[in-house]
């Protein structure tokens, strides 16, 4: 019987159109109804997270930078996994060798290397063609004014801000794909870390022991679950650990290529409540 139910966000659980769409949300719901644990797995940082939670008004545990974090409903930090601060400069290195927009996703907040506005600019253009985000939804009271890019911080002295007491989730590059391809290859070089895409034209680095399917094995050992115990649910290649530990697995018909040649079933896409339909189909 499965006792906890754990879904990626972008590209699964949130349609582009409507966010949580009333089918998914009705589904969490049952979920609730039935006693089954709810959590989110995202390459998200906290309020990424827990601004589109709130507005639903559900609470629940949740992964967080793509396993660098487990927090509970609260978000009271369960569980971590930080990068060494002695890889993350030369992580910084290789996308400012290649003029690469990048953020730093910290305990503290988040930072970069170049001006803010430079990087908030790259960020918002790469939204508008990749995803049809409007410009608006990143100003004061837009629906993206939560987004990492509009919160930078310029980080004026490296050797300064890595000596300061915060942590380090993750480092993020975005640019075309040669670019990010390129990058990719000499980040294969620096030791301790891991880095996937979630799309071609961005890469998310972490500690190496920062993925979520490790961070749930973790999780579930402390509650005393056994892994066909849980269900999960995502799309995208930081997706890739739960899958290959997690049997009961299902995929929206959006998934990239690999995570549907692991999952345990197909389902409708993201667009079409595919999250709904893979909870019914586990209950059945």
């Amino acid at each position: 019987m499965v006792k906890m139910v754990v879904s990626d966000m972008d590209g699964t659980l949130l349609s582009r159109k409507t966010g949580i769409s009333p089918g998914n949300l009705e589904a969490i719901h049952e979920l609730e109804e039935k006693g089954i644990e709810f959590v989110i797995a995202s390459g998200r940082d906290y309020r990424g997270v827990y601004s589109i939670l709130d507005d639903y008004h559900l609470k629940c545990e949740a992964i967080l930078g793509n396993g660098s974090q487990y927090v509970d409903r609260e978000g009271a930090i369960l569980m971590s996994c930080y990068m060494k601060k002695a890889v993350v400069k030369a992580v910084v290195e290789v996308f400012k060798s290649r003029q690469i927009p990048y953020m730093i996703f910290a305990t503290d907040g988040f930072y970069t290397g170049y001006e803010p506005s430079f990087v908030r600019d790259r960020f918002i253009n790469r939204s508008k063609s990749r995803f049809g985000t409007k410009e608006a939804e990143f100003e004061k009271n837009g629906k993206q004014r939560f987004m990492p890019c509009n919160h930078l911080q310029k980080i004026d002295d490296f050797d300064q801000f890595l000596s300061g007491g915060r942590d380090i989730i993750k480092v993020e590059g975005f640019s075309g794909v040669q670019e990010m391809e390129e990058a990719k290859k000499s980040l294969e070089h620096i030791e301790g870390i891991s880095f996937l895409s979630s799309f071609e034209d961005n890469v998310e680095v972490t500690d190496k022991g920062a993925q979520k399917g490790y961070i749930l094995e973790k999780v579930i050992a402390m509650r005393g679950l056994s892994r066909d115990e849980v269900m999960v649910i995502g799309d995208g290649m930081n997706d890739l650990s739960l899958f290959e530990r997690f049997p009961n697995s299902y995929a929206p018909a959006n998934a990239c290529d690999k995570i549907k040649e692991l999952a345990g079933t197909i389902v409708s896409s993201n667009e079409e409540d595919g999250f709904a339909q893979a909870v019914r189909m586990m209950q059945e």
